[in-house]
């Protein structure tokens, strides 16, 4: 394997090679049932929990930046347990509907919908993440509900589900967005209850799932994913582009959230039937491709081309082409795109992609959520085709 890594790109886009690459990255994630380590699970530590600086926000910031940034995993000797995510299994659920294995799509899906946060707490059936994180504007405790893990477990109800329950859930997912986190006084979504913080992919993912409702029938969500849809379009800079958020220290661009705005916006205007954001989303598009896909297929991680090699860029990169342009132009921009993730990140002794790559060094971490399961959808994709 890696002398076809050392091959010519012509070799490296070949279809088949594609397939290799992801029959074995299905295979390690199915062995783990989709369980593993994520690069925001530090706080899940049995040995950080025992110190007594535990509680205070700047410790838990720094402790989680430690396990993001290091070379070295310590989860073993901090005793981080593996835990499941539901954007992983929404995006396995999707990538078994693409490759038509309706068993094991239906299969991620009942364990999807059995990780929804406890409804009796919050009122509404929502999803998120399976550890608790601390962000400079706030902490968020282990579980509860925020607009990115719903949308994406949503998104995969909706497409993938044929049960009885799907509208009740995808109802349950639109009161959950319109009712804790729509910021009070602004015309946006928030990332979870009780955060003012404006984040643009985090409002657009939350117009995606009121939009979700609508085209379900549920027309009172209809202004508010409206009013969401047009505060992110006005944020819009004049070459295209989109700031991560409002805050002083959100104010980079860069390229997976870049993707997760121009794929919501999308589905949004499907969903909605807004032609209105054709504009938006081609000048969007056409700043996304000269930022973050160059000649050779490496789609850096800041717009100004700086930052590491991040296989979830490379792996939006294509999930965002087959969204927003499927034509056939999106296949050889798809096929550079991944020839140069495998060229650059694939590490064929673990049957897995780097987290990554600064130069010569290459941090081979394998992440469940972040990496992997990114790389087996956008494969599946291509593979589609």
């Amino acid at each position: 394997m890696q002398e076809l890594v050392e091959q010519t790109s012509h070799a490296l886009t070949a279809p088949d090679y594609f397939g290799d690459v992801y029959r074995r990255v299905v295979a390690r994630l199915e062995s783990a049932d989709f369980s593993g380590a994520d690069p925001f699970d530090g706080l899940n530590s049995r040995v950080f929990a025992k110190l007594p600086f535990a509680s205070l926000p700047i410790a838990r910031l720094a402790w989680l930046q430690l396990f993001k940034k290091s070379p070295y995993d310590f989860r073993a000797l901090a005793k981080v347990p593996p835990s499941t995510n539901p954007v992983t299994l929404a995006l396995a659920a999707r990538t078994y509907a693409v490759t038509g294995e309706s068993e094991k799509m239906r299969c991620a899906i009942e364990q999807l919908v059995r990780l929804r946060s406890e409804h009796v707490r919050w009122g509404h059936g929502a999803w998120g993440y399976p550890f608790p994180w601390q962000a400079k504007a706030f902490y968020v405790p282990r579980d509860v509900p925020n607009v990115i893990a719903t949308a994406y477990a949503v998104r995969a109800v909706s497409d993938c589900s044929t049960s009885g329950e799907t509208q009740r859930i995808i109802t349950d997912a639109a009161s959950f967005v319109g009712t804790e986190l729509v910021c009070q006084g602004a015309s946006y979504i928030g990332y979870v209850p009780q955060s003012t913080t404006m984040v643009h992919n985090a409002n657009l993912w939350g117009a995606y799932v009121l939009a979700l409702a609508v085209s379900r029938g549920d027309r009172s969500w209809r202004s508010l994913a409206d009013a969401a849809i047009d505060y992110s379009v006005r944020a819009q800079t004049s070459d295209g582009s989109w700031a991560y958020g409002e805050a002083k220290h959100h104010r980079w661009t860069d390229g997976f959230h870049t993707g997760y705005v121009l794929e919501a916006l999308q589905l949004c205007r499907n969903l909605l039937q807004r032609n209105d954001l054709a504009e938006p989303i081609a000048r969007g598009t056409e700043f996304y491709l000269k930022s973050f896909l160059h000649d050779d297929g490496v789609v850096p991680y800041y717009a100004d081309g700086s930052g590491p090699l991040d296989v979830n860029n490379f792996a939006q990169m294509v999930v965002t082409l087959e969204c927003v342009q499927p034509t056939p132009d999106w296949i050889a921009r798809a096929d550079r795109t991944l020839a140069a993730a495998i060229r650059t990140l694939w590490r064929p002794e673990m049957d897995a992609f780097a987290y990554q790559r600064r130069g010569r060094h290459i941090n081979r971490i394998v992440y469940t959520r972040w990496t992997q399961i990114w790389m087996m959808y956008a494969l599946s994709l291509r593979l589609a085709h």
